[in-house]
This record gives structure tokens, C-alpha cells and sequence, in this order.
């Protein structure tokens, strides 16, 4: 899995879906972490991409804003870590 690329375009519309709910709950959990921790910047700029509430749109009419979004998120998660790279990261079972 690492080093490999994400084509949304190819996805189901599920998987789509998925993605981004997926995404929009690891940004809100890693924002309320944020907050605890003092870094009330990322706790305001995480939950901001708002994908949540427009995860059945995006999945279902639009794919290059879906993958600019799910870009977005993963650059997001991505300085969050930076930021805080004691945040506790485990396996997670599906």
C-alpha cells in the first residue's frame, strides 16, 4: 500500500463515498486533538473542509473535486502530523 496513488476517478461512487466520510472523521478527530494540545490553528482549519455534509454530492456528481478535496484532506492530515508527530497513530481494524 505505501507508495501507491489514489485515482479517485476510478473508484465507485461508494468508494468514493467512503473516502471521504472516512477522511472528514480523522480530520474532525485529529482537530479536537489539536485543541487539547493547545494548537487552536489546526483545531479551526481541519474541520473546515466541511466533507462531511457533502460527501454523497461529491461522490456522486463531481470527480475532479472530489479528488481536489480528498488532496486537500490528505495535505491537512499531513501537517497535522508534522505539527504533532506524537499523536498517537495504531492499526485500524475494518
Amino acid at each position: 500500500m505505501a507508495g501507491e496513488t489514489i485515482d479517485v476517478a476510478e473508484m465507485t461512487i461508494a468508494e468514493r463515498q467512503a473516502t471521504i466520510e472516512r477522511l472528514a472523521t480523522a480530520l474532525e478527530r485529529n482537530a479536537q486533538w489539536a485543541g487539547h494540545e493547545g494548537d487552536d490553528t489546526l483545531e479551526m482549519v481541519l474541520p473546515s473542509v466541511g466533507m462531511m455534509a457533502a460527501a454523497d454530492e461529491l461522490a456522486l456528481r463531481d470527480t475532479h473535486l472530489t479528488e481536489s478535496v480528498v488532496l486537500r484532506a490528505l495535505g491537512l492530515l499531513t501537517a497535522f502530523h508534522c505539527r504533532h508527530p506524537q499523536y498517537p497513530v495504531a492499526l485500524a481494524l475494518h
